[in-house]
């Protein structure tokens, strides 16, 4: 046969992705075994049908895609074809209709692009102080010695920081002790059956409710009271003032639903993936110690002459980083990442149809030995110079890629060194449980399982 008549040949069709076996319940499909642990029930089963393949979730066929290429085709496909906005329909009721996932996509471009201003690097360090105040506020309630709940611990600090740092001392003034509960109420209605419906009358998705409308109350009413104020707030630029001097296309200011909603999403956002990255950065770290020593050592260099925190003292501390990444790279905070394939999705030789999910998970992802070497070893050293094995395109996806990866990545680092920096500098820190827990999967970002405590000793009693 000629050269030419070889390439003449037609390229072969692609292929439908292979279907896991189906269980007894079709409509069910394999929500029970995925509900109960994501990542345990997607990596076996991609072991044994390889980086593509479907399943059936509550109805709802799903295309699971893994490796690097299978992330740089989800993250920049066309909107048009792989749709967010379509898969997060269950964050309406936290972000509020017309805000986030529930806009078009050109308008929630235009939304996040009104946050930027408040999480460029001079915005971030300017907030490095007020950080270290809220931590070490709250661990002034410790004793000189003692034990204390690491899971809780972030959740209380991470909540405290969000909302100075975010919204201003006027709601954590309104809300105080009942912000940790308000977070945690809407966090706990981010459940699988939101899916289906997230309007379901279950009692989770009533707290969320209540939680949100609790809110969004005491938002508007300080949105009121800075727009009544007679020139330019006085405080810090938080995200409320960036928000209330934004424009529209039009010229005009961002009306309050959408501001609240934008509010509601960063804080919600922000303070849970935080507080679970800082509870895991402290549950690796304790159960690894022969690691305690250098970032003792690198605190005590950086932090030489007792000098005050410093968003350039924060990044002079690499190791710590490091065990950030780690804490990152094991426990993602988000285990999966969805779209809604709108139109036929071609990958590597599937074709995904139309009205499938398409899902990814960073935390199967992150345990790929091609990318990450000895991946189920904790080991901060494989992001130092010479190796960097997180540099590779889409090899740490813990807060996703693409156009929709998280804006607050940045603020969410800063927040976890400086309550690490505050906390290795103040206490001698030991584990109170042997081995390091299990990921709790009752939510969809899931933190340490209990127990998961700290042992604490005072180096300075007061």
């Amino acid at each position: 046969m000629a050269t030419g008549d070889r390439k003449s040949l037609p390229l072969p069709l692609p292929l439908p992705p292979p279907r896991l076996p189906g269980p007894r319940l079709p409509w069910l499909g394999h929500a029970v075994p995925f509900a109960r642990n994501p990542v345990a029930f997607l990596g076996r089963a991609r072991e044994r049908a390889g980086n593509v393949f479907s399943f059936r979730l509550l109805g709802q066929p799903v295309t699971f895609l893994c490796g690097r290429a299978a992330h740089e085709a989800v993250f920049h496909a066309d909107e048009s074809v792989l749709s967010p906005r379509e898969a997060y329909r269950f964050m309406t009721p936290v972000f509020g209709p017309g805000v986030a996932f529930d806009a078009e996509p050109d308008e929630m471009e235009r939304q996040i692009g009104h946050l930027l201003p408040a999480l460029t690097s001079k915005s971030l360090a300017a907030h490095v102080d007020t950080m270290r105040q809220e931590v070490e506020d709250h661990l002034r309630t410790w004793q000189n010695s003692g034990e204390a709940d690491l899971t809780e611990t972030m959740n209380e600090i991470t909540v405290s920081v969000v909302t100075r740092c975010l919204l201003g001392e006027e709601v954590s003034s309104r809300l105080g002790p009942e912000l940790p509960r308000l977070f945690r109420d809407l966090e706990a209605g981010i459940r699988l059956a939101g899916l289906l419906d997230p309007g379901m009358p279950l009692p989770a998705f009533r707290r969320r409710d209540r939680a949100r409308a609790a809110l969004g109350q005491v938002l508007g009413e300080v949105i009121a009271a800075r727009r009544a104020s007679q020139g330019p707030h006085s405080g810090p630029r938080d995200m409320l003032t960036t928000l209330l001097t934004a424009r529209t296309p039009r010229g005009e200011a961002l009306d309050d639903t959408t501001v609240v909603g934008l509010l509601i999403g960063m804080i919600f956002a922000g303070q849970h993936t935080s507080a679970v990255l800082a509870a895991w950065t402290g549950a690796l770290l304790l159960s690894h110690p022969e690691h305690l020593p250098v970032l003792l050592r690198e605190q005590e260099e950086t932090m030489r002459g007792d000098g005050p925190l410093t968003g350039t003292l924060l990044r002079r501390m690499h190791h710590l980083e490091y065990c950030v990444r780690e804490a990152e790279r094991l426990h993602p905070p988000l285990v999966v990442l969805i779209r809604k394939a709108l139109r036929d999705f071609t990958h590597a030789g599937h074709l995904v149809p139309a009205g499938h999910l398409v899902m990814v998970s960073p935390a199967v992802s992150h345990r790929l030995p091609e990318v990450f070497h000895d991946p189920d070893r904790y080991d901060p050293g494989r992001y130092a110079p010479g190796r960097e094995e997180h540099t590779a395109p889409y090899a740490l996806i813990g807060f996703g890629g693409g156009r929709h990866r998280c804006v607050g990545t940045a603020f969410a680092y800063q927040q976890v060194k400086v309550i690490w920096s505050v906390l290795l500098r103040t206490f001698d820190l030991s584990p109170g449980h042997v081995g390091c827990p299990a990921p709790d999967y009752s939510t969809f970002i899931p933190g340490p399982r209990a127990p998961c405590t700290v042992r604490y000793r005072r180096r300075v009693p007061v």
